[in-house]
């Protein structure tokens, strides 16, 4: 009685519970899977960009200003340079700290034959906060002055003492007396860059320098009138900027220079924050469209998965379609009925996705790998995440309706007689591949694929002047995938002809009935089989661009270590020092350098040649020739050009200069990238010994940091030994790249990509098989009456899914690799943000894509079984007196 009243389009619905259950279910999967990788999307990318902003080096941001000062204008000067700093910075916090120094001075005891002893008088702002008192007190009057451990060790001074210096400008004498002695607390902080006289006492170069010796600011001012030079040092807090506050704040600092000149014409500015910020707003919008990868793929996924349900429906429906139009029901009203029934099923999804993708979301941060970079997915929507979440999913939602009610309007065109007439006939391939749709995708995702491997960024594109995605080559992935199932459903009928005529003349009931129907109607199973090799292809992309995504993090933390382990050298150190501690297989000596070559900085990296093939971590793809083939060509000998190996960019260059000093070379080898730099850097590599003997006039080459090598590249005992040293670590650096929100982001978008793949080629295989079984029931009710077995049933059904499941995962598997190796390698470049770096390579998880298709095929088979024994227990008769009956 209810169900009588109910409207027509809801009775209608409720008669088929089984497809349009599965068309709610594929709907929802697909509105909540892609509300869910977009937010996972933006969240990921927010946390990259803060995690980015917290660890950046002071290098990368801060801002320094230099002029050379009076005591009479250092005030007004200070004020402009603070307020133009200020001002640039707008409501970012932004931290000014200044050093004054004084023009030489000579030690009067160290007076040598013309060339004296040098120092500098130098006033530091908080020096007090990022130093410890040894002996003392700070100074704070007159001439009194503090100096620090290693300039006291140096000089030969103590608190308490007192000495004379001359000015090298005016000639005048100034007695000083020590108060302090202090030590920094971090000397190789960044905020010390260029301040090597504070940080190791002593400065050598034409002359010896000590020091300095450090004034308050005030007393400085008071003593010095000229010859002053000052230097301020801009550290901005950027804990708080937003993701889509980069673009506009890198435009604001890049006007610091002409704020702080408008106030101080003398000062010099040098400012890095606005290219930092730029690089950081690409990266972040490359992560971005990087992740929407998968989006692409999953929105093809889906949309063939619901095409397939709907075409279900529509040929289970299409007696009764075309009974309603010859009972005069015209194509507005069938239409108004199609509509009604994909609203009535797809509407309902829209308000639930953004709720169900949090949640979604908070599963899949549950993997070790992702909970570790601390992207936390919302608790619950706010009110913009929730409107985001809202539109996209109501716009899916509305797409699917109408791909839901596409195929019945197109069955309605047709009379009961004709559909009685195209019941017996074979199946016919499909519209879009009788039309060649599938040909015009291929060369649409040729196209996509070329551009995406041509370009350094390729999902970066300018879009009226500002950066923007490329929704082409953003989705060429997806194009691949798709044009190369299609292409596949063309050997379908081949394939099965071949079966078929293989099983013809074997003995077996299953194989042979059911090469026979595979034959006779491949359009059947065309649909289904699609839809598993595109799923298949995706997961196993998925799992390819993950393992070479933490492949390449891999190879970039060992290619900037250089070393298991590399070491700031200190005075005193030899190779016991290291190769003593725990797990230390071998220590090299080395000097990092940065030299002029084709007229460009270089870096050069002498290290002892012996040895060094026993640390040195360099890819084999990176050079033609072993690194004990490179560590021994660069061996020299006096008198002759210095041998090294150079990065391609320095392949013909002859000559370099360090300092003062002209050294001609000779190029012995080349490697695509030099390991110990950072990627894309120009840089020579040379024998230590062979670089002293070429007697360069003032360069002694000191040795800067030891290379090591760890026993079974285990860098944690060595490098808990270590921690009070300045350590580059390739475990740690690994372990950081790994972390990377972003980098966790696209593992996370793929994660799920994945999983939702699986989820519709699970659903439509099971829909596909309920449903061509059920319209089977009287064929296997002639076969149960005439005594076919379970067994046989059960071989029969899985002849003719083994060959779909077969096909699929066959051709799944292959297409993923083909595209992978087409797409994947720059996907992930691209997904770095930069160009000329380490070359990407190719990973394939083989283990990991073998058990993705036993999982799968295991799961298709117990659906294969579950249908066999539900069409076996059902009574021959009763199934065809309900034949005769109908």
């Amino acid at each position: 009685m209810v169900r009588g009243r109910l409207p027509l389009v809801v009775r209608r619905a409720l008669a088929e519970p089984l497809l349009l259950a599965a068309a709610f279910g594929s709907i929802l999967l697909a509105t909540t899977a892609i509300s869910a990788l977009l937010l996972h999307a933006g969240s990921a990318t927010q946390a990259g960009v803060r995690r980015a902003l917290e660890t950046a080096p002071l290098a990368a941001t801060a801002t320094v200003v230099t002029s050379s000062v009076t005591a009479g204008d250092f005030a007004s000067a200070d004020r402009a340079v603070r307020a133009g700093i200020a001002h640039a910075h707008g409501e970012v916090p932004v931290r000014v700290t200044v050093r004054v120094e004084s023009a030489s001075y000579a030690l009067k005891e160290d007076d040598r034959g013309g060339r004296p002893v040098l120092t500098r008088f130098a006033a530091y702002e908080g020096l007090d906060g990022q130093a410890d008192l040894v002996s003392g007190r700070w100074p704070t009057e007159g001439t009194a002055v503090a100096l620090s451990e290693p300039a006291a060790r140096a000089m030969g001074v103590s608190t308490g003492d007192e000495f004379t210096v001359v000015g090298r400008l005016d000639g005048k004498s100034v007695r000083v007396r020590v108060t302090g002695v202090f030590r920094l607390r971090d000397p190789d902080d960044p905020r010390w860059k260029g301040e090597e006289l504070l940080r190791y006492g002593t400065q050598t170069g034409d002359f010896t320098s000590r020091g300095p010796l450090v004034m308050p600011a005030g007393a400085f001012l008071g003593r010095f009138a000229t010859g002053v030079s000052a230097r301020w040092l801009a550290e901005p807090d950027l804990r708080r900027l937003s993701s889509d506050r980069l673009r506009p704040f890198s435009a604001s600092v890049a006007a610091v220079s002409a704020d702080v000149r408008s106030g101080c014409p003398r000062c010099t500015v040098t400012e890095t924050l606005s290219g930092t910020l730029l690089r950081l707003d690409r990266g972040a919008l490359v992560a971005r469209s990087t992740m929407l990868v998968p989006v692409l793929q999953l929105l093809v996924l889906s949309a063939y998965a619901l095409a397939l349900t709907a075409r279900l429906l529509a040929e289970h429906r299409r007696m009764e379609t075309a009974l309603l139009r010859s009972r005069g029901g015209g194509s507005p009203r069938l239409a108004a009925m199609a509509a009604g029934e994909a609203l009535l099923i797809a509407l309902p999804c829209a308000p639930v996705a953004p709720f169900l993708a949090p949640v979604l979301l908070r599963l899949m941060s549950a993997f070790p790998w992702i909970e570790a970079t601390g992207v936390a997915p919302p608790r619950a929507p706010d009110g913009a995440t929730f409107a985001v979440a809202a539109a996209v999913a109501a716009a899916v939602a509305l797409a699917c309706a109408a791909m839901l009610a596409a195929p019945p309007l197109l069955a309605a065109r047709r009379t009961y007689v004709e559909e009685q007439a195209v019941l017996g006939r074979a199946d016919r391939p499909g519209l879009v591949q009788r039309a060649g749709a599938d040909v015009a995708l291929l060369v649409l995702a040729a196209l996509a694929v070329w551009r995406l491997r041509a370009q350094d960024a390729p999902e970066v594109t300018r879009l009226g002047g500002e950066l923007g995605l490329d929704p082409l080559v953003g989705a060429g992935p997806a194009l691949a995938l798709l044009c190369g199932g299609m292409a596949a459903l063309r050997l379908v009928p081949a394939v099965a002809r071949v079966a078929e005529r293989a099983t013809r003349r074997r003995p077996g009931f299953g194989p042979a009935v059911a090469a026979r129907q595979v034959s006779r109607r491949p359009a059947r199973y065309s649909g289904p089989a699609l839809l598993l090799t595109m799923a298949t292809a995706i997961g196993v992309l998925s799992l390819t661009t993950a393992a070479t995504w933490r492949g390449a993090q891999e190879d970039r933390a060992m290619h900037l270590a250089g070393a298991a382990l590399r070491v700031s050298a200190l005075p005193g150190d030899d190779a016991r020092t290291f190769t003593t501690l725990p797990g230390v297989a071998a220590a090299v000596p080395a000097h990092r350098a940065t030299v002029v070559a084709n007229g460009a900085d270089a870096t050069l990296i002498a290290a002892d040649a012996a040895p060094l093939s026993r640390v040195l971590l360099l890819r084999p793809d990176l050079s033609e020739l072993s690194p004990a083939t490179l560590t021994s060509r660069i061996a020299g000998s006096a008198g002759q050009p210095l041998p090294v190996v150079v990065t391609p960019g320095l392949a013909d260059t002859t000559r370099i200069t360090a300092g003062t000093a002209a050294i001609p070379i000779r190029v012995v080898g080349v490697v695509t990238a030099m390991p110990g730099t950072p990627e894309g850097t120009p840089a020579l590599l040379a024998d230590l010994a062979a670089l002293r003997g070429q007697g360069a006039q003032g360069a002694d080459w000191p040795v800067t940091e030891w290379w090591l090598a760890a026993d079974g590249n285990d860098t944690t005992p060595a490098a808990t030994a270590l921690a009070h040293r300045d350590v580059v670590d390739v475990a740690t650096l690994t372990a950081g790249h790994r972390d990377d929100p972003t980098a966790a982001g696209l593992q996370g978008a793929l994660l799920l990509g994945f999983a939702a793949a699986l989820a519709f080629a699970v659903l439509g295989f099971l829909v596909n098989a309920a449903v061509s079984a059920r319209e089977r029931r009287g064929e296997f009710a002639v076969l149960g009456a005439l005594g076919v077995s379970f067994r046989q049933t059960l071989g029969l059904l899985a002849a003719e899914q083994s060959f779909v499941i077969g096909l699929s995962l066959a051709g799944g598997v292959a297409l993923a690799v083909a595209v992978s190796a087409a797409v994947v390698p720059p996907m992930v470049t691209a997904g770095y943000a930069a160009g000329g770096g380490l070359p990407v390579l190719l990973h394939v998880p083989w283990l990991q894509v073998a058990a993705l298709a036993v999982a799968v095929l295991a799961v298709l088979l117990v659906i294969v079984a579950g249908l066999a024994r539900s069409l076996h227990r059902r009574e021959p008769a009763a199934v065809l007196r309900s034949g005769e009956a109908s």
